[in-house]
């Protein structure tokens, strides 16, 4: 069980342009867990044709250039947005920028071919279970399904899934990821699954949180995130954003760009490096249409002072401006 998800498809290093090729190569190796073989065919690919290495080294070039952004900058004077205001800006593709703080680069994979269900990066999508329970995909998620007789269990492998369970003889309903176990009898929940952590979100009656270490239970409304080795405090759930992809639309208040730029990997192709750790962690509150994936760049650099390039439709740098 995994919540990492696995490498870019191999196919788009080797069809298309040469620009192409490189950018998935790049992306792969720069944002993904490359194998030893898939290093031996990059070396091959780039040995096989000068422009190949030609195309390649452009990208290391803007990669080796944008060292010198990481240094810490000035503080930015923030700029406060009541919530009030922000739920008055509705599904427009809008947005403003506060805050500044410190973090890493952030760098997300792609894709998980062998799962029971899936979705697509920017597909939604719902199935009805065995049980007759149901679960609604975003996307970029992926699940595992276990049902029997006395037996009712999902694997959530990554992603994101909104999860509908009705009462059912087999007993409670359990969804299993790398960070722990959630169980209900029925009722309304949401899990997050990233590389580290799963963030629980309850709608309605109650769920179970069992760890390694300990067990929580939740009620309608509340929130949890846990890992294999720590369990957080309950918060309040804004369930308005946790779940406004499942309307079309993705609802940020005050949160760090770096959180926005993996979320947005479930809603767009290719991949997106922040190229500055002030940049990466300012905090934002937008709201993003879902059935406009192609504009949610523009949207953000119209926020914020940023600047992006784009090499093909596979690596978008974010820069300061």
């Amino acid at each position: 069980m995994n919540c990492e998800p696995p490498h870019f498809d191999s196919s788009a290093r080797r069809t298309g342009d040469v620009d192409h090729q490189a950018s998935a190569w790049f992306a792969l190796m720069h944002g993904g867990s490359p194998t030893q073989a898939e290093r031996d065919e990059l070396a091959s690919w780039l040995a096989a044709a000068p422009e190949h290495a030609q195309a390649y080294a452009q990208l290391e070039s803007l990669w080796a250039a944008s060292a010198q952004l990481l240094q810490p900058a000035a503080p930015v004077a923030p700029v406060r947005l009541s919530r009030r205001r922000f739920v008055g800006l509705g599904v427009a593709a809008s947005a403003v920028a506060v805050t500044t703080g410190a973090t890493g680069l952030w760098l997300k994979g792609m894709g998980s071919p062998f799962a029971d269900v899936r979705t697509a990066v920017g597909e939604r999508r719902t199935v009805k279970l065995p049980d007759g329970s149901s679960v609604d995909l975003a996307g970029n998620t992926a699940l595992n399904l276990d049902f029997s007789a006395n037996r009712r269990s999902v694997e959530l492998l990554q992603g994101e899934a909104f999860f509908n369970v009705v009462a059912g003889a087999a007993g409670e309903f359990g969804v299993t990821t790398e960070a722990g176990r959630v169980l209900a009898g029925e009722g309304e929940f949401c899990l997050t699954c990233d590389s580290t952590s799963t963030r629980l979100a309850v709608s309605r009656k109650t769920a179970r949180v069992v760890t390694a270490t300990q067990q929580t239970d939740l009620g309608e409304g509340l929130s949890l995130r846990f890992s294999a080795s720590q369990t957080g405090s309950i918060q309040h759930a804004e369930l308005d954003q946790i779940l406004a992809w499942r309307n079309g639309r993705l609802a940020f208040f005050d949160t760090p760009l770096l959180t926005v730029i993996d979320e947005l990997q479930r809603w767009r192709e290719g991949k997106i490096f922040i190229m500055d750790k002030q940049l990466a962690a300012r905090r934002v509150s937008l709201i993003l249409n879902l059935n406009k994936p192609e504009q949610m760049l523009d949207v953000l650099a119209r926020a914020l002072p940023v600047r992006t390039t784009r090499y093909t439709d596979l690596v978008t740098l974010i820069y300061p401006v």
